[in-house]
């Protein structure tokens, strides 16, 4: 268990990993953002949720929650959803009639405490108005990000994630080698379709987080971006060129089980 940490005022994002064998580990985060009405960003994995709930419950009181801003409807995202919603009878689950419809195949979801914001749309939560923007590349059709001008955070979701061989908070606590690697083989992995998009389409979606300019990005999947966050949408529309990432054969698999994982 790792202890959040701030990246902005009243903003702080709750680590946790996932082994990725062979490679290094994939990082897992969700976000508190306080303020006039506290909302909660994603829930980390289902094996994530003891400490999850410790940690994110001391940083802000159950009750006291209004919002929880769900990016898309992944295991590795939605791990304590319907826990935060019992615990935090305030809170309303922002999410998308996409976004609805998957929670719903495995949880009964309260329709009367749900927001649907679509990409694009704005949201008062009293001190702020964020706007949902989706990320360049996804991997569930339900997947929002959003901007908080407030703070200048966008959070990204799964997109401009990076697998590492060890924890660091922020990006540039790594090399930039480093970075580079763990960077373009989560987006490739992740976003598997990435090489039949058109370099054009991409870029566009990259330049609608550009046009904010956000002075940090956070992603569900990475260290936090605070020194040039804008240079991953640079990397991103490099991506289209890129050969697929290698997967590995049941053969390699068995080979990598024989000599210990």
């Amino acid at each position: 268990m790792r202890d959040p940490y701030q990246v902005a005022d009243e903003t702080f994002v709750i680590p946790d990993d996932l082994p990725v064998p062979g490679i290094g580990m994939l990082p897992v985060n969700a976000m508190v953002v306080r303020g006039e009405q506290p909302m909660l960003v994603d829930t980390l994995a289902i094996v994530h949720r003891e400490s999850y709930l410790e940690r994110v419950f001391e940083l802000v009181e159950p009750e006291d929650v209004q919002w929880l801003f769900i990016s898309h409807e992944d295991r590795d995202h939605t791990g304590s959803v319907m826990q935060v919603m019992e615990r935090c009878p305030n809170a309303k689950l922002i999410t998308n009639f996409l976004g609805l419809g998957k929670l719903g195949e495995e949880f009964e979801v309260p329709l009367d405490r749900v927001h649907l914001l679509n990409d694009g749309e704005t949201l008062d939560i009293g001190d702020r108005v964020i706007t949902a923007i989706r990320p360049p590349l996804f991997d569930s059709s339900a997947t929002r990000g959003f901007y908080d001008p407030l703070t200048g955070v966008y959070f990204s979701a799964d997109c401009f994630g990076t697998v590492l061989t060890d924890n660091v908070p922020f990006a540039d606590d790594m090399s930039a080698a480093d970075m580079e690697e763990g960077f373009f083989w989560m987006n490739r992995a992740n976003h598997i379709w990435y090489h039949h998009i058109p370099a054009a389409l991409i870029e566009e979606q990259a330049a609608r987080i550009r046009a904010v300019a956000p002075e940090l990005i956070v992603t569900g999947h990475g260290p936090t971006y605070r020194h040039d966050p804008l240079q991953v949408c640079d990397w991103i529309t490099r991506i289209s060129d890129m050969e697929p990432v290698h997967m590995p054969t049941h053969e390699e698999f068995e080979q990598a089980l024989a000599a210990g994982g």
